[in-house]
């Protein structure tokens, strides 16, 4: 008993810890190693109590050759879903709405103003897209990933065949084009169809059903809380904490270059001959931005490691703890409320393998924001390419966590980063000898 009282004091103790003297360089090597294995800008930061590390390493222009800075920014993709998820939460707290209210009452009314306002949109109610049934699914569902709305993205991996992409193929054909929530609504993949939601096929007891879509409505669902009578209108922004607000973008419009990030590069092998890839420089495309709440938040890796700590971190600025904590997946399960399992990706095992947040992928840009409260910190991951199995940042988050859970522990880690499945891989770590300090 003695001796577990100590382990906990002892762990406590580090959980308070500053980062050590010797980590940003640590940071910064493992972001040189890595940006030279994928040959792109690697941006890695850490956020802990008071104290921020950052570093990056590589090109963020290839025609250019600029180097990498760590203020350099990026789009984040699917990164914003988790800021979209807290804000609901936020409202959820507030006795606004709950997590079990019919998403058609809740987006209807502004579905409604945005079709007496634009022509050629040609729906008023979520019943006009998808049905009764779906007008019926609740907020929880589509937190989740257990709604029954199609995704809007259409990539589609193939191991033997052409990985087909329609979706891509279009943005890259109209660079010049936004998408607007009601376009990516409208497409014929998703108006009119139900997703049949199944188990994930490695989780059996649990539904799996990814869409961005499920985010744009929920989008919706801030803007009519907000008062606002159309998409644009709504101010993101306003859920950030004060002091990120002019650090954090949310693009409602234009494309990366309009936003000064990194070029991004698509190395993926959608709609390429089987055993191609590309190497498309998006920096133009308006395209990467589409998805709006799923998807549009631009910030360089310190601000967003910023904002994973307000989120998931002790304070929980954005919404009160015990509504972020209904967020938390499951021990066992890959997703929560907005989350992935980030600590699935960790190489650890018990408490140093726990870890929430999210993946973020969009068109050039790949990237991964994660909070591990055993050692109370946050890490993210920014990089300007896009590749089949997101195995970069996969990659360097191995790294870099083990390198940020070390120095505080005083350990050393050593790690491989394995390659396979779509998302990305896994890390298998082994812990060596204790440093002496």
């Amino acid at each position: 008993m003695a001796a577990k009282s100590l382990a906990l004091f002892a762990l406590a103790a580090v959980a308070r810890a500053s980062f050590p003297d010797g980590l940003k360089a640590e940071l910064g090597k493992i972001a040189e190693e890595e940006s030279r294995k994928y040959n792109c800008s690697i941006s890695i930061a850490v956020r802990k109590d008071d104290e921020s590390v950052a570093a990056a390493a590589g090109t963020v222009d290839f025609l250019t050759n600029r180097q990498a800075q760590p203020s350099d920014r990026y789009a984040w993709g699917s990164v914003t879903k988790m800021f979209t998820a807290a804000s609901i939460m936020k409202l959820v707290s507030l006795g606004r709405l709950s997590l079990d209210d019919h998403i058609g009452p809740l987006v209807d009314p502004i579905l409604a103003k945005m079709a007496a306002k634009d022509a050629t949109q040609n729906f008023s109610s979520v019943e006009d897209l998808w049905g009764k049934h779906v007008a019926e699914n609740t907020v929880r569902q589509l937190l989740a990933m257990q709604s029954a709305i199609p995704d809007f993205d259409t990539a589609t991996p193939s191991r033997t065949g052409i990985s087909q992409d329609p979706l891509r193929a279009e943005l890259y054909n109209e660079p010049d084009k936004f998408w607007t929530p009601q376009a990516l609504m409208s497409v014929p993949w998703v108006v009119g169809h139900e997703k049949d939601c199944r188990p994930f096929p490695s989780m059996p007891l649990m539904k799996f059903c990814y869409s961005s879509t499920n985010f744009m409505i929920l989008g919706l669902v801030l803007a009519a809380q907000a008062g606002e009578s159309t998409w644009s209108d709504f101010n993101q922004s306003a859920h950030l904490p004060v002091y990120l607000r002019e650090r954090i973008i949310f693009a409602n419009g234009g494309a990366p270059k309009d936003y000064g990030t990194a070029n991004g590069y698509d190395r993926t092998s959608y709609n390429r001959p089987h055993g191609q890839t590309a190497n498309h420089d998006n920096a133009e495309v308006k395209g990467v931005f589409a998805g709006w709440t799923a998807s549009n938040l631009v910030a360089d890796a310190a601000a967003v490691a910023d904002l994973t700590w307000e989120i998931w971190g002790p304070t929980s600025s954005v919404a009160p703890k015990e509504y972020i904590d209904e967020m938390i997946p499951k021990t066992n399960a890959i997703y929560g409320l907005g989350a992935f399992n980030i600590g699935f990706q960790t190489g650890q095992k018990g408490p140093l393998g726990m870890g929430y947040g999210h993946l973020g992928a969009t068109y050039g840009y790949q990237s991964l924001a994660g909070y591990f409260p055993e050692l109370n910190f946050a890490l993210t991951i920014g990089t300007n390419i896009e590749t089949d199995t997101q195995v970069q940042p996969a990659d360097t988050f191995c790294l870099a966590y083990n390198a940020v859970a070390g120095a505080l522990l005083h350990k050393t880690f050593t790690c491989r980063f394995e390659a396979h499945g779509y998302y990305g891989g896994g890390c298998v770590c082994s812990e060596d000898a204790e440093i002496m300090v």
